[in-house]
């Protein structure tokens, strides 16, 4: 298995990096991709992970970070994109939950990650809250530019779910799908794209049943990995062969261990 979006810089996992990594070997979890928000972090972040390796990870800004003074450069991605870590940008997107203060801003910095995805063969990971109009509307003006892209931590509208199975998008399913509350998300992922699923913890975040109350790790996504093969009726070896294939799909740069 894989999970495709953690944040291993995160005090909680970064702290404990070894003993997280240990335990992601003896679940069966090979392979980790940890999402970096803020550029100011990336070197630390890398530095973080630099010995490990089966951990990617991402160079991007979260649109929760983003006010008026923020930057989105190329400038700073050219000079990390010959790392062979890096596999990604973002993760970027909208997010309207809290504030739309510096909406326009947010949707001129997501619209910056979309130009760097196309000029250096990146995918894309998409964080979505409170904005789904506004994020198919961004997209629609790049409809013909072939994006790769990964709405992570899905909990979109069927409409939000049918968008991205027209446009070949990935979606990546968190420990929420486990959720007792959640047959509503799982009413509409039942009709996802399996050959563009991913599943994801999102640790430190959304602990997956039955790991409820505790923090999360990537370890962890095996229950959901586990919970998905049922719901999707397969074999749970398939579904996991499956969405490592997936994984590889989206994020070509990233080389499988011989």
């Amino acid at each position: 298995m894989i999970d495709s979006h953690c944040h291993l810089n995160f005090e909680t996992l970064s702290k404990d990096l070894p003993n997280i990594v240990r335990r992601c070997n003896d679940n069966g979890v090979t392979h980790l991709l940890s999402i970096n928000t803020n550029p100011k972090d990336f070197q630390t972040h890398l530095e973080l992970i630099n010995d490990f390796s089966n951990i990617f990870i991402s160079y991007g800004i979260h649109p929760e970070g983003i006010d008026n003074e923020t930057v989105f450069s190329n400038i700073e991605v050219e000079k990390i994109i010959e790392n062979t870590k890096l596999i990604a940008l973002g993760e970027t997107g909208l997010d309207f939950y809290h504030s739309t203060k510096y909406k326009e801003k947010q949707i001129k910095i997501f619209e910056a990650h979309i130009e760097a995805s196309k000029i250096y063969d990146l995918p894309l990971i998409i964080h979505q809250r409170d904005s789904e109009e506004e994020i198919i509307k961004v997209l629609n003006k790049f409809k013909n530019d072939n994006l790769k892209i990964v709405f992570h931590c899905f909990t979109g509208s069927k409409k939000l779910l049918e968008f991205c199975i027209e446009n070949n998008y990935y979606i990546s399913l968190s420990g929420i799908v486990t959720f007792k509350n959640a047959s509503s998300l799982r009413e509409i992922v039942i009709g996802a794209s399996l050959d563009h699923l991913l599943i994801e913890t999102d640790s430190p975040f959304l602990s997956p049943v039955p790991m409820r109350g505790k923090s999360n790790e990537p370890s962890f996504v095996k229950f959901t990995a586990e919970f998905l093969a049922e719901f999707y009726s397969m074999p749970k070896e398939n579904f996991f062969e499956l969405t490592n294939n997936n994984f590889y799909k989206l994020f070509s740069r990233a080389k499988r261990d011989n």
